[in-house]
């Protein structure tokens, strides 16, 4: 299996008849970055199907995506690797691959047909020369919009649906007193709302375009332009805390009435339902202004560290079997905000705002994947989430000179 020999075992065992289901699980550490309430919630649910089945987890959270990754690579650098470990799928992973330190999961996803039941950019993103190298059990969103409804009405305004709707629903909630976004200061907060503009001022083609080339012709054009003078007029709508500040924190702003808007993906609805919140209901969910109907996908994925032994290995297969069994992914994503990964889902038990993810999947046209699935370099991904950072946070660089900069460190980084 080019350079994931260590689990040729498992496909040995499938080739005489054995099951995937059939082997013996065993101890699984899984080595995560998901502590806030919600999050533990859905993991929860993956834990106790894994349990049921014979399997033992052991639990190591690490606080922070960042943290948890350099983890994650420093012990299996070190010869100390986690079975099971959370990693955003890209570059990074594939890197790791191409280094020999992680084993594939080909045998469950042959077995259960994943090419056929993924979409096809996620099952593209989570291969590494043929095999697949992380385990996708869910599909989140990032180009949402949730609102607090009672916010709008005490403003009196309706949910836009084009950014100069939106910047004159802003104006009207500063006069109401309520803070028309809000938003955590922190650099891929921003480049999630910075998305929605993209995707919003540019279209689902410009914005693919612009991604997978990285052409320079695209980032210095003048649709560009217009999308850092849309992201530059939303500066004034977050209040003075907003550097700094977590996800779910700006997330509990709208769920209060604190804040009208936050622009975030779907993974805000599990601390909307941990609230006691019917997403869909006073807090209402719409996608991001747009000209055209896309969705933003970006995906939670497991991957698992070469190692020696078949109880390690059966284990790392049995958990990627359980990750992605219908009724896992159904308690799971409910939990977590998301969508299942597996597009054979019933969605019927979800809520209003999944329903609509679900649905407006059905159209393959509408399949966007967020950067960092487009597989630029790591050096790129960092540049894009900077120079947008940096552009956010000056007050007093001009649009032109933020569309500069960002041509500029992606041109470099390349």
């Amino acid at each position: 299996m080019k350079k994931f020999s260590k689990v040729a075992a498992l496909a040995t065992f499938l080739s005489a008849g054995v099951s995937v289901g059939a082997l013996h699980a065993q101890t699984a550490e899984v080595l995560h970055w998901w502590t806030s309430g919600s999050e533990q919630a859905a993991l929860g649910e993956i834990r106790a199907a894994f349990e049921a089945q014979g399997g033992k987890w052991v639990d190591t959270p690490i606080a922070g995506g960042g943290n948890a990754r350099a983890a994650a690579v420093n012990r299996m650098l070190g010869g100390d690797p986690a079975t099971v470990f959370q990693f955003s799928i890209g570059q990074q992973l594939r890197e790791l691959a191409d280094q020999g330190l992680l084993a594939d999961v080909n045998a469950v996803a042959e077995e259960e047909n994943w090419d056929e039941k993924l979409p096809p950019l996620i099952v593209q993103a989570a291969k590494y020369d043929g095999d697949y190298i992380a385990a996708p059990i869910n599909i989140h969103g990032e180009n949402w919009m949730f609102y607090n409804t009672e916010a709008l009405e005490k403003a009196g305004i309706e949910v836009p649906k084009s950014w100069p709707e939106f910047i004159d629903a802003a104006k009207k909630l500063e006069d109401a007193g309520i803070v028309p976004i809000g938003l955590g200061g922190q650099p891929w907060q921003e480049r999630i709302l910075f998305n929605s503009v993209l995707l919003g001022v540019g279209g689902r083609e410009f914005y693919a375009q612009l991604y997978s080339t990285l052409d320079n012709e695209l980032l210095a054009s003048d649709t560009m332009r217009k999308v850092f003078e849309t992201f530059a007029a939303l500066k004034p709508f977050v209040d003075e805390a907003s550097p700094g500040r977590n996800w779910n924190e700006a997330t509990n702003m709208v769920i209060r009435g604190d804040a009208a808007f936050q622009f975030m993906g779907d993974w805000a609805k599990g601390e909307i339902i941990a609230a006691g919140v019917e997403p869909g209901t006073t807090v209402g969910c719409a996608f991001a202004p747009a000209i055209d109907t896309a969705y933003i996908m970006t995906v939670d994925a497991f991957a698992f560290s070469a190692m020696d032994g078949d109880e390690a290995q059966a284990a790392q297969q049995k958990m990627a079997e359980v990750m992605l069994e219908p009724d896992v992914q159904i308690a799971f994503n409910k939990k977590k905000g998301s969508i299942p990964a597996l597009l054979d889902v019933s969605g019927d038990s979800f809520d209003a705002c999944a329903q609509k993810a679900m649905a407006t999947l059905q159209d393959k046209k509408t399949h966007l994947v967020s950067t960092g699935l487009f597989g630029v370099p790591s050096a790129v991904s960092g540049a894009i989430d900077d120079s947008i950072s940096n552009f956010w946070n000056s007050a007093d660089m001009s649009p032109e000179q933020g569309q500069e900069e960002f041509r500029q460190a992606i041109s470099y980084a390349k």
